[in-house]
């Protein structure tokens, strides 16, 4: 007939094709490797009525996906981060943290982890470095110190004295304070020059981009007065001004670390690198049992084909038929020190947490970046030098760090 379109193609034919395009797509792209990391935020404490680091770890996306690799920088990462968010608030409890914890990391079984908390006396952003197991004197909601849930137990438990992180500070803090400022740029935080001179790059006229630092907020009305919606989630738990604070707030400072606070962050912090330390511990004694094991197998051998040459020969090398299956045991070595605490300032309005959120994720970023292209903590590397290291301390406003010195 005159009017017949053109010829349907043959439905199996094309099934065909598409299942071998899809072959050669799947062969091309293998699926990427997901490195966990597990995240929790600490709920009202105190005089604090909204604590922003929950604000900033329910925000988090699922998933992320790293930076370029500073060794392989011509090589796509193998990887993405896939994040495991405890789904609601920590109770500033050392009860809590001391059940909590330990059965998230059971649980999930995460290639790190990182708490995030509010350090109130502070106007940067911190990575802590260190805890220490002793002297958590200061009461929670519970009106309860951490001798007994803690000190106490990790003292039975043989937990040194102070633990250290894993990863290595230089390089982390190095890769951390990039993405921060990549960050700022691209998603408009900085003021009218620093907005300018990014946007001239891009090649994007002024009028061409919104962003939350210039958008206009709305006023929300409260009696007799109107306040910005920024203040939405109440007033700041840290005072607004134009001093060296308010550049700190409006560039995201970022700093490291060595005095935690010995309140509810730090013992988090301990909970979490005692665990990661006892599972290595662990591991190593059972490799020195089947390393005794194999001694005296192979003593026994030895005796026996000196006694009687008839007999069969025994292999007694370690099984090779495991697979690439790696359990929980098998990883716990590697694991130690894969723990992180970041401290973020008492800033609760929607730009604040938007701006926290990006700092946050480039943290985890930095950490996870950084262990994956081989670097750790005392390796190879420039020591970090003491201007790195936040002097302030984590509760008190203008009171100095203990043991600020790295």
């Amino acid at each position: 007939m005159g009017d017949a379109g053109p010829l349907t193609p043959d439905p199996l034919l094309h099934e065909a094709g598409a299942a071998e395009d899809g072959q050669v797509e799947a062969d091309a792209a293998p699926p990427l490797r997901e490195v966990k990391v597990l995240v929790t935020g600490f709920g009202p404490f105190k005089s604090f009525l909204i604590n922003p680091s929950w604000l900033i770890a329910s925000a988090l996306p699922d998933e992320l996906y790293p930076s370029q690799s500073t060794v392989s920088p011509h090589k796509a990462p193998d990887y993405k981060i896939k994040l495991l968010v405890y789904p609601s608030a920590i109770r500033v409890s050392y009860s809590t943290v001391s059940t909590t914890v330990p059965t998230l990391i059971a649980t999930h079984s995460p290639d790190f982890i990182l708490h995030i908390g509010m350090a109130g006396g502070r106007d940067c952003y911190s990575l802590e470095t260190r805890g220490h197991r002793d002297h958590y004197r200061i009461k929670d909601v519970d009106d309860c110190d951490g001798f007994t849930w803690g000190e106490s137990r990790w003292r039975s438990e043989g937990i040194p004295e102070v633990l250290y992180v894993g990863w290595d500070e230089v390089d982390v803090l190095a890769r951390w304070e990039d993405g921060v400022q990549m960050g700022l740029r691209e998603r408009g935080f900085l003021g009218t020059g620093e907005r300018e001179k990014a946007l001239s790059e891009t090649g994007k006229r002024e009028n061409e981009a919104e962003t939350p630092a210039t958008r206009a907020v709305p006023l929300i009305p409260v009696g007799r007065a109107s306040i910005p919606m920024n203040l939405m989630w109440g007033t700041s738990n840290m005072p607004v001004s134009s001093t060296k604070a308010d550049e700190h707030r409006r560039k995201a400072m970022v700093k490291l670390s060595c005095d935690a606070g010995r309140f509810l962050c730090e013992y988090a912090l301990f909970e979490s690198l005692s665990r990661r330390w006892l599972e290595g511990q662990r591991r190593k004694e059972g490799d020195d049992d089947v390393a005794r094991g194999d001694r005296q197998a192979a003593d026994h051998q030895q005796a026996d084909s000196t006694s009687s040459s008839a007999s069969p020969e025994v292999d007694v090398s370690p099984s090779s038929g495991s697979g690439s299956f790696r359990s929980d045991s098998d990883l716990a070595p590697e694991r130690v020190g894969k723990v992180a605490f970041l401290h973020v300032p008492g800033w609760t309005g929607v730009e604040d947490i938007n701006r926290g959120v990006m700092v946050a994720e480039e943290a985890i970023r930095a950490l996870v970046g950084s262990w994956e292209d081989g670097y750790r903590r005392n390796g190879i590397g420039a020591k970090v030098v003491p201007q790195a290291y936040t002097k302030q301390h984590s509760e008190d406003a203008g009171r100095v760090a203990s043991t600020w010195r790295a």
